[in-house]
């Protein structure tokens, strides 16, 4: 900022005089009234540099757990659907948990069920099919990280059934296994697929927020449009080929990066 410089000379006519005085008096109002400005601002900046928002917490876990419990090598189950199960890919074998389990460099078990979810028992109409059940099952295993996908096969409940159902079943999973990391990750089909999922995706994210877990929420971050999704659908338009997989994966992945580093307690502006 230049600097502002004042001056007169001496001598001349009243008016000439008075003129000077004018001069001299105006900056100095200017002055005063800055000053008095910035005297203010200096008395309200200890306020705000002080200032500290709480930053809402997604879950009980805090980044450093999750840190821990997605780390090379760490024991991990993955719960899910024909997505888990990887039903759209060349092989009909290989979708986005598997991607995502070698990315890591995980020792995980893989769990998917077609046409399963937290209430639909898939083609078989057993009991044994839905996911808090298969949970259950798996209470023999030690693992750092659960992750329960899905499911978009859920569209037949009421978003009450399916909200308390999420919850219960994220509930047994943190029962299960206390020292576990456990995460839900909503539904994730390529357009215009994604758009019917809408209540699905938030009674699952509502039943995470119960179960205080953390929600991956695919349909709130836009990861498959109407510009992307035709590269990505499989030709059922229903499930993903092997690059909508892996671009999953890598979402999927992203997010798990941004839970292990997210910032926990208190932060100041």
């Amino acid at each position: 900022m230049a600097r502002r410089t004042d001056g007169g000379r001496s001598g001349g006519s009243r008016r000439s005089t008075v003129q000077t005085r004018r001069r001299r008096v105006i900056p100095a109002v200017a002055i005063g009234a800055m000053g008095l400005g910035i005297a203010g601002l200096l008395a309200l900046l200890p306020a705000v540099s002080n200032a500290c928002q709480v930053v809402p917490a997604t879950s009980r876990f805090s980044s450093a757990q999750v840190s821990a419990a997605t780390a090379p090598g760490s024991d991990v189950l993955i719960v899910g659907d024909s997505y888990t199960t990887g039903r759209g890919s060349s092989d009909n074998l290989h979708g986005w948990a598997q991607d995502l389990v070698a990315e890591r460099d995980w020792d995980a078990t893989i769990d998917g069920g077609p046409g399963t979810g937290y209430v639909n028992r898939g083609a078989a109409r057993s009991a044994r099919a839905i996911y808090q059940s298969r949970i259950e099952r798996r209470a023999a295993l030690s693992p750092d990280l659960v992750l329960v996908q899905g499911s978009q096969n859920d569209w037949l409940t009421s978003s009450a059934t399916l909200e308390r159902t999420v919850e219960s079943t994220l509930r047994q999973a943190e029962e299960q296994w206390p020292d576990a990391v456990v995460i839900a990750i909503g539904p994730s089909a390529p357009q215009p697929r994604a758009q019917a999922t809408t209540g699905i995706n938030a009674a699952v994210a509502a039943g995470a927020r119960a179960a205080d877990v953390p929600f991956v929420d695919a349909l709130d971050g836009q990861w498959f449009t109407a510009m992307n999704s035709g590269s990505y659908a499989a030709t059922d338009d229903e499930h993903l080929n092997d690059a909508g997989y892996r671009y999953l994966a890598g979402k999927i992945d992203a997010e798990l990066e941004d839970l292990a580093t997210k910032p926990d307690g208190e932060q100041c502006l």
